[in-house]
């Protein structure tokens, strides 16, 4: 299964760290790429810079959302606390090879709404963009989080019990 994220509502003044950290997300859970809807170079290089250390072939690009949900094949999912539970979709959801994941920073447009094929909560209380879409992720992907290899990094972590090691690649 092939999964993107969308980023709408990033603004540049307010949200390099909370958008940072939805594209890490993404990454390290095992979407293949992120779209902005607006273009910040200090959030793009900081995640350019985090897939050349740690590997993969992760992307961030900036896209026009409507253009983006109206041409993209695949099944589009809106994470809000609006949305039909998680759990009663998820079968669903699983049995497309293609998913288009859309978590919004600030007031989402109406237009995504409709846009959206569907739109699914992670609970109906607000909370973090990035805590719904880690549950997501982790949901659709059964726990691929925890089996992900990441080629072509220049390190890696080396699970342990006590301390930490990193393990430098040779390239």
């Amino acid at each position: 299964m092939d999964v993107y994220v969308l980023r709408l509502g990033h603004r540049p003044q307010r949200d390099k760290r909370i958008s940072t950290h939805v594209a890490l997300t993404a990454r390290a859970f095992g979407a293949r790429g992120i779209y902005f809807d607006c273009y910040d170079e200090k959030v793009f290089e900081s995640v350019k810079k985090v897939v050349e250390r740690w590997g993969g072939d992760f992307f961030i690009k900036q896209a026009n959302y409507k253009k983006l949900l109206r041409e993209f094949d695949g099944l589009k999912v809106h994470l809000t606390m609006y949305g039909i539970p998680l759990p009663e979709k998820i079968d669903y959801i699983k049995k497309h090879n293609k998913i288009l994941v859309i978590v919004g920073a600030e007031k989402v447009p109406g237009d995504v709404f409709e846009l959206s094929d569907l739109n699914i909560s992670i609970g109906t209380q607000p909370h973090s963009e990035v805590a719904a879409l880690a549950v997501f992720l982790e949901k659709i992907l059964d726990g691929l989080v925890f089996r992900l290899k990441f080629p072509n990094g220049s390190i890696e972590v080396i699970p342990c019990e006590k301390g930490k090691k990193i393990r430098k690649k040779q390239q």
